[in-house]
């Protein structure tokens, strides 16, 4: 056996333990790393905490619902306010609403009227003569009353009659609304109120003490033969009457034109 072949042995196994060596050294290095607790989370320092508070936006509070009154508050009526030729509507304020007169449609007097007084009126029909009055709508108010004619196909048309519509008053206001005739006059006045207003005529009624008054009987227009009057203008009837024997008072103001009939 040579010297060369007597080392080979030994170099295998020098390689062998080498290998085996290396490989003792990789396990303890495992070993030990697995030992090692493990790192805590950083948490984040005070500076960046104080910085992100500091930056950070409020949420703005919710804005208050606006309950305040607007400028402009609806009209309401004070007032009706009789004349010769119909009747104003006046606002609290003193301005019109609405200014009627006798030739007019009723229907924007009738809605006006209802919205100043708060309620829809009763109706009724009151008929005519057939020949000098026609048959009347009634709308009712409770205290005031307003008459328009009914237009009847083959009869005389509206402007042809002398009273196309007119107005009776029973109460010094309805609803809180105040009705103003003319001369002074007012529901629940005596007599001698009456008289002392200066009315043109008077006579007696049926009734212990009844009476009725006309003040200014030369304003009533007349029918013209050239034509019917545009802006008529009416005179003012004062009925008196008594309740259970007390004095008579006034109980009815009717805005009509003066007749004989």
């Amino acid at each position: 056996m040579t010297a060369a072949t007597s080392r080979r042995p030994l170099i295998i196994l020098g390689i062998v333990a080498g290998v085996l060596l290396i490989a003792a050294l990789v396990v303890f290095v495992l070993l030990q790393r697995g030992a090692q607790p493990a790192a805590a989370p950083s948490s984040p320092s005070p500076t960046a905490s104080a910085s992100a508070t500091a930056t950070a936006t409020p949420t703005p509070a919710p804005t208050p619902t606006s309950t305040s009154t607007p400028t402009d508050a609806v009209p309401r009526a004070a007032e009706v306010v009789m004349a010769a030729t119909g009747f104003t509507i006046i606002d609290d304020d003193g301005s019109t609403l609405l200014e009627f007169r006798w030739r007019d449609e009723v229907g924007p007097v009738v809605a006006a009227l209802t919205a100043a007084f708060g309620a829809e009126p009763e109706l009724d029909v009151q008929p005519g003569d057939g020949t000098h009055f026609p048959d009347y709508t009634v709308y009712d108010w409770a205290g005031f009353t307003l008459y328009d004619m009914i237009v009847v196909e083959g009869d005389k048309p509206r402007d042809e009659y002398n009273v196309p519509t007119w107005a009776s008053i029973r109460a010094n206001e309805v609803n809180g609304v105040a009705i103003q005739p003319e001369f002074g006059l007012a529901v629940g006045s005596p007599v001698d109120a009456i008289r002392a207003s200066g009315p043109d005529d008077e006579w007696a009624m049926p009734g212990e003490g009844a009476a009725r008054f006309v003040f200014d009987i030369d304003r009533t227009s007349e029918l013209s033969p050239d034509g019917p009057v545009e802006q008529l203008s009416y005179s003012v009837y004062v009925d008196a009457a008594s309740d259970a024997g007390s004095d008579p008072v006034a109980t009815d103001i009717r805005y009509r034109p003066h007749s004989e009939l």
